[in-house]
């Protein structure tokens, strides 16, 4: 069984209707974001602190067969991420990880779960190509939130079959650095392929610097945000756990920017209209000043 298939199998929260679901259900509800740190990592202490936000349900009145349900889930679980929304009514228990590791704790008992954290998480979450590349051609993944999966392998025609015995080495650069630009086109055309399949709106490059710049510029940079690190190079046995965490980070830093836009956008429309939007601690500076 896959990861996938062993998330869907424990009831994870794939989706805003599925949110939307849980909130429709007779309460109560009891509901817990906890840092989950996977096994070997600082930290890796789960059951020490679920028993901590397992108290403070209990102190809360959360009922007797809903926490039964998420001691099973918390015991079932397979690490996937750092943080994890758990809720449970009493007929049964669910979950969302969070690929915003800075979501803070909390113990909630409640008429009506409280899932803001998963509905912010699932309602703009769109998988991310990454591509490690040099110049004889690129691994493909595509991060679906938190798992990465080999998608390809982009295979580019290799310099030394371009090369003449007895041409003079000017000649060679140019037919080597032709070789490489057509490589870089061709990793290109295979990650806007796969993005535009996957509806991908993030590519990560990583590998060979200057190979990576040559591909940003055979893809188009108004459909995709194209984005280039330093995380590992082809054939690096860990560079895909590397890739994957700086492709989390940036997918988790694209969908902030998008929601600080969108948050803009709102507060210069209803300030065209003598309203505005800040935050409460604004607000409450504004209504100080008269």
């Amino acid at each position: 069984m896959t990861k996938t298939e062993s998330a869907r199998a424990l009831n994870e929260l794939t989706g805003v209707d599925d949110v939307v679901a849980r909130y429709g259900r007779p309460g109560p509800h009891a509901t817990v974001i906890m840092q989950f740190p996977p096994p070997g990592q600082a930290g890796d202490d789960r059951m020490v602190r679920w028993h901590v936000r397992r108290s403070e349900l209990v102190d809360a009145g959360a009922a007797d067969r809903a926490l039964d349900h998420l001691d099973a889930l918390v015991d079932a679980l397979e690490p996937r991420g750092e943080t994890v929304l758990l809720t449970a009514d009493e007929t049964d228990a669910t979950f969302c990880w969070l690929s915003d590791h800075t979501v803070g704790p909390l113990a909630h008992v409640g008429s009506c779960p409280a899932l803001l954290a998963a509905l912010d998480e699932l309602a703009d979450r769109s998988p991310v190509i990454v591509a490690i590349v040099d110049h004889l051609g690129a691994e493909l993944f595509e991060l679906d939130h938190l798992d990465l999966s080999e998608i390809g392998s982009v295979k580019g025609d290799h310099v030394q079959t371009h090369r003449h015995t007895g041409g003079d080495q000017a000649g060679y650069q140019r037919r080597a650095e032709a070789v490489y630009e057509r490589n870089a086109d061709t990793i290109a055309r295979q990650i806007t392929e796969h993005a535009v399949h996957a509806g991908a709106r993030l590519v990560v490059l990583t590998g060979d610097d200057r190979e990576a710049a040559a591909v940003t510029d055979h893809l188009d940079t108004h459909r995709f945000n194209v984005v280039t690190m330093q995380a590992g190079a082809r054939h690096d046995p860990h560079v895909a756990e590397r890739v994957r965490r700086a492709a989390i980070e940036q997918s988790l830093h694209d969908r902030r920017t998008r929601r600080a836009t969108a948050v803009d956008h709102l507060r210069e429309e209803l300030g065209r209209h003598a309203l505005g939007v800040q935050g409460r601690a604004a607000t409450a500076a504004a209504i100080a000043e008269s």
